[in-house]
């Protein structure tokens, strides 16, 4: 009976390595989009991958692809694991999961997953999500389309003479790894103060130091901004999930950040399955302001052997 039930055992145990080893499941952790649930976002991405499972080629096959027709890596690994949707609130409580294995993956634009590897050598890109033009704009509450008309001014301003080229090169893309400065803001006497919400969420982009200080590629924007529109500028720090709370009840006159999608495209053959329908980040109430900065790629990354 003993020798029986060992057997039984064994089997039992055989047969769930066996089940893990093949399952096809991934938990992937992504900051929250205001504008959606995370139901809405789950079902948008198993739709898509639906639509593309009949599309990917065999391994064997793939050197047949045409370039112009070739489905990028993420949706070929889209298809073959299925990726849980987590939203969180900040990227500090995402890392936490991440490195306690409550999920396996995180998602993050190009330029913050580069700083986050590049400054953490137990991070690893796993693979590139292409076909993800996104952009970022400021985010002020509805009806307030004066102070809107203004930013609006300063970025096409900053975008005509370089010194939006010259604050993504020297605060995101050529960044000195680990090095952040704060930016130095004007002071305007009588002038009226506008309060801004960061979040820290996007480091190197959004980014908050250890010490409390907002430091990085938007406050060298804002900086810029206040000097143009001879307005003093005071950083708020609010967190992500929180910026149109912060907005809304007026805690905050602009918020960092809020992305924008629309660009991305899902493959013709996904027969008009689409992310873009589903990634939405800003909320009715709220009103944008031009982007002032953009990228193409997101990242998966996950943790090291």
């Amino acid at each position: 009976m003993k020798k029986f039930l060992c057997a039984v055992l064994l089997l039992f145990v055989l047969c769930s390595v066996s089940f893990a080893a093949e399952k096809d499941v991934a938990d992937l952790g992504v900051l929250t989009y205001l504008g959606t649930t995370e139901q809405e976002f789950q079902s948008g991405l198993d739709d898509l991958r639906k639509a593309l499972a009949p599309l990917v080629p065999a391994d064997e096959d793939k050197q047949e692809w045409s370039e112009n027709d070739r489905l990028e890596e993420f949706f070929d690994s889209l298809v073959k694991t299925r990726r849980v949707i987590h939203f969180y609130d900040s990227l500090l409580s995402m890392q936490m999961a991440l490195r306690s294995r409550k999920i396996d993956e995180i998602a993050l634009p190009e330029p913050v997953g580069m700083y986050l590897v590049s400054n953490n050598p137990k991070y690893d890109i796993y693979f590139s999500l292409n076909m993800m033009p996104s952009t970022i704009s400021f985010g002020f509450k509805k009806g307030n389309t004066a102070l809107q008309k203004e930013f609006n001014t300063a970025i096409a301003a900053m975008r005509k003479d370089g010194t939006l080229a010259r604050l993504q090169k020297d605060f995101v893309t050529e960044l000195p790894t680990g090095e952040l400065a704060p930016a130095k803001f004007t002071t305007f006497k009588d002038a009226k103060t506008i309060r801004v919400a960061v979040t820290g969420d996007l480091p190197p982009i959004d980014f908050i130091a250890a010490d409390g200080t907002p430091i990085g590629y938007n406050t060298a924007i804002l900086s810029e901004i206040g000097r143009r529109i001879k307005k003093n500028i005071r950083l708020v720090s609010v967190e992500a999930g929180a910026r149109s709370a912060a907005l809304a009840g007026e805690r905050v006159d602009v918020v960092f950040w809020y992305r924008n999608t629309e660009g991305v495209q899902a493959p013709k053959q996904a027969k008009g399955k689409n992310l873009k329908n589903v990634m939405k980040d800003s909320l009715d109430g709220v009103i944008l302001s031009a982007p002032y900065y953009e990228w193409d790629t997101d990242l998966i990354i996950g943790l090291g052997d």
